[in-house]
């Protein structure tokens, strides 16, 4: 036969301990009233206080504090690039529109394309994961206004005044001097006539124009 809960509870060590009960507060209309006249003695402020009370009441929410945001060095050449073709080109210092720029230099693109003139740098292009490379002269102009990744290369070199040749790396060293026939000249449909000789040439173009930030507005 179960034991019943009393039996249960009997067995428990606790169960044996002697305890006191506490006797139940008197039941007086007056405790109720007590408590009432503590309570509103709390709440009694002066003129003045009512005033200071009021004042932060009204007084408007402050929003939070907001950080500014750091921004990477990356993120400001890339600001300065994006403003220069929105507003334009400064030129003998007035702002030239982008697009009439680049309609110009297009125009005489076939007769300094990897000529040595006077304002032409050498640069040095690398395959990656290669040794491969191949070298070409090459006008900061050109390249930097049709390439983010070219202006952000001349910027920094304009910076640190460095000197020397310019190197960099790219997917494909087959496809590079298509791609700089292209920002010299403008010239879209011999590009894409070069392109359907060969698929993996064709890869190479894209890829390259990808790596470098090219325009793709204007391409």
């Amino acid at each position: 036969m179960s034991a019943t809960l009393n039996e249960v509870y009997a067995q428990l060590p606790y169960a044996q301990l002697p305890y006191a009960q506490l006797p139940s507060p008197p039941l007086s209309p007056k405790n109720n009233l007590y408590i009432d006249e503590c309570l509103y003695e709390q709440f009694i402020y002066s003129d003045e206080e009512l005033k200071q009370i009021e004042s932060i009441l009204s007084s408007p929410v402050q929003s939070p504090i907001e950080c500014p945001v750091q921004l990477s060095k990356d993120d400001i050449l890339r600001s300065k690039y994006i403003s220069m073709m929105e507003e334009g080109v400064e030129v003998n210092g007035e702002l030239t529109p982008y697009l009439y720029i680049i309609e110009k230099l297009h125009s005489i693109g076939n007769n300094v394309i990897n000529k040595k003139t006077k304002d032409a740098v050498p640069l040095r292009v690398y395959e990656t994961g290669t040794d491969k490379y191949q070298e070409f002269w090459v006008h900061p102009m050109f390249l930097s206004l049709q390439s983010f990744q070219f202006f952000k290369l001349f910027e920094e070199i304009k910076e640190n005044n460095e000197e020397g040749i310019i190197e960099i790396e790219i997917p494909s060293l087959k496809s590079f001097a298509i791609v700089l026939y292209y920002l010299y000249t403008g010239d879209k449909s011999k590009l894409f006539e070069i392109a359907k000789i060969d698929e993996s040439l064709c890869k190479g173009i894209m890829e390259n124009i990808e790596c470098l930030e090219i325009n793709m507005a204007s391409f």
